[in-house]
């Protein structure tokens, strides 16, 4: 109960239809209002913890169906290997990269973790809306609603 922190910016929970624009959503989404999401679903009891405690001032989700949409292609790795000898992590995540679109079917890979980390560094990457997040207790799956007075921010779009 003493614990305070000023923000919380974390991957996971789901924008559905009744959140995300229609010209912004996902095809893969379409027509959904929940979603299982890994990070939330791992540990529900954490999860509405942090939902529920007042110690934290703001909390900002990095949608499940927002995060899909940024993908590392072929074309982004050529874009990195002009510029990866600039840090020690931009060498890394082109080695890494190299050898994750060499495997045999492997074109591209969502960003789910780097766009959450961009978004916790510049919350201006992202717009957000106020919503409530919630687990259906019969599905499992997560959602949420918006909610004039929270302090609970759920990202829609973003800035590539």
């Amino acid at each position: 109960g003493q614990f305070k922190l000023g923000r919380l910016v974390a991957q996971g929970g789901f924008a559905g239809d009744n959140i995300i624009p229609e010209e912004k959503r996902l095809s893969k989404f379409n027509g959904r209002i929940t979603c299982p999401t890994f990070n939330l679903a791992a540990d529900t009891r954490a999860a509405k913890l942090v939902l529920d405690y007042k110690g934290i001032k703001e909390k900002f989700f990095v949608s499940k169906n927002v995060c899909h949409g940024v993908l590392y292609t072929n074309d982004t790795h050529e874009q990195l290997e002009k510029i990866k000898d600039k840090s020690q992590s931009l060498q890394e995540i082109y080695h890494v990269m190299s050898v994750y679109l060499n495997k045999p079917g492997k074109h591209e890979k969502a960003f789910h973790d780097p766009l959450t980390a961009c978004c916790a560094v510049d919350l201006s990457i992202g717009q957000w809306k106020d919503v409530q997040l919630y687990m259906d207790e019969k599905t499992k799956e997560w959602g949420s609603v918006i909610n004039e007075n929270p302090n609970v921010k759920i990202i829609v779009d973003y800035d590539h």
